[in-house]
Formats: C-alpha cells, sequence, structure tokens
C-alpha cells in the first residue's frame, strides 16, 4: 500500500514555479467568470469588481482566489426576488461558468 510522507503538500507547494501555475490558474479562471459577466453592464461595478487576489493566512503563499466584491453579487449570480414586483429574477451564474 502506498503512503504519503508528511509534509509532502508543504514542500511540493514551495518548489520553483507552482506559485506562478496556481496565480495563472486563479487568473484564467477570473478571465472566464469576466468573460460571461460581459452581458450584465447595467454601469460595469460588477465587471471591475472581479479580481484574483492573495488568500490571506500564515501558510497561504501560493493560493490564490477569485473574489467578487460587489455587494450584490450574491443576488446578482445566483438570482433574487424584485423589491417591486415581487417576481423572480433571473440570475447569470457567472461563478459556475469560472468552474468550467
Amino acid at each position: 500500500m502506498a503512503t504519503v510522507k508528511n509534509g509532502l503538500g508543504r514542500r511540493v507547494a514551495n518548489m520553483p514555479g507552482v506559485n506562478d501555475a496556481v496565480k495563472a490558474e486563479a487568473d484564467s479562471r477570473a478571465n472566464k467568470v469576466r468573460s460571461a459577466a460581459q452581458g450584465h453592464r447595467l454601469t460595469g461595478e460588477f465587471l471591475r469588481s472581479i479580481k484574483v487576489m492573495r488568500a490571506s493566512g500564515p501558510h497561504r503563499r501560493q493560493d490564490w482566489l477569485v473574489a467578487i466584491t460587489h455587494p450584490w453579487a450574491v443576488s446578482i449570480n445566483w438570482g433574487h426576488i424584485d423589491s417591486k414586483s415581487g417576481r423572480p429574477v433571473r440570475g447569470i451564474h457567472v461563478i459556475e461558468r469560472g468552474l468550467e
């Protein structure tokens, strides 16, 4: 039976080029999200809120994430109920497209 040596993940994560590869993957996924969000352009705020950020924490030097900082990101992505009409508004599902 195979065994994995303790600390192997940390050693691999610190190898040259790994941080660049992880950031490149995050950039690629952010571009997919931005591309999908192009159709939702009332003011452009949602599109400008899509960013690639370094994850925080003491052991997160190689971790990158795609963040959508718009205050209505959840409602825009997954949908909501219109407050005036009470009718459902469909979401644009850009986050899911970033995962494809």
